[in-house]
């Protein structure tokens, strides 16, 4: 079962899940072009550890500590590899029907050089996330931007998580990557 502190840090995983999860249903005006692309991605997390109490209660201080260690441990710098087809550039992403009905998501930009919008979403159990993403194009092989989320839970705690993304266009062909390829 995906959880939505999982779908959170998802998000910020970088330039290209940011675009997939950021992007209205019309199509992402940003050209750039298909194929491979490797992306970094550097920040962290800060606030309340995205854990409800609930589950915090059911655990041991030492199951606690290395839950949290392993959080925090996902905020360092990211390094994957992701296949961009045209499919995915003019589905317009985050297409999802569920996620649709529980999220509402403004752009403000979306040309050929920059996208700017903000996804806030609630789930069914009361938490909630804003998600504010701004993303540069230097040329069609090269993007920059940020990633910016405050998760609140239910009992009001916030996480908040700060991404910065470099990515850039390696080749057409995308070889035997057929999504995300993370670097180990």
């Amino acid at each position: 079962m995906k959880t939505r502190t999982s779908k959170v840090g998802t998000i910020a995983a970088g330039f290209l899940i940011a675009s997939a999860y950021a992007a209205a249903p019309q199509k992402l005006a940003m050209d750039v072009d298909p194929g491979l692309w490797e992306v970094n991605s550097t920040g962290g997390m800060s606030g309340a550890p995205p854990i409800p109490d609930a589950l915090l209660q059911r655990m041991t201080p030492e199951q606690q500590a290395k839950m949290q260690a392993m959080i925090a441990s996902r905020g360092g710098p990211k390094k994957y590899k992701q296949c961009m087809t045209s499919d995915k550039l003019n589905q317009g992403f985050g297409n999802d029907d569920d996620e649709a009905s529980k999220c509402k998501m403004t752009v403000t930009t979306n040309t050929s050089t920059e996208f700017q919008g903000e996804k806030q979403c609630v789930t069914e159990g009361g938490s909630s996330y804003d998600a504010k993403i701004h993303f540069t194009l230097s040329g069609k092989h090269r993007a920059n931007g940020t990633i910016d989320i405050a998760l609140t839970q239910a009992d009001g705690k916030v996480t908040t998580v700060h991404r910065t993304v470099d990515a850039q266009w390696l080749s057409s062909d995308c070889g035997n990557i057929k999504d995300i390829e993370m670097e180990k």
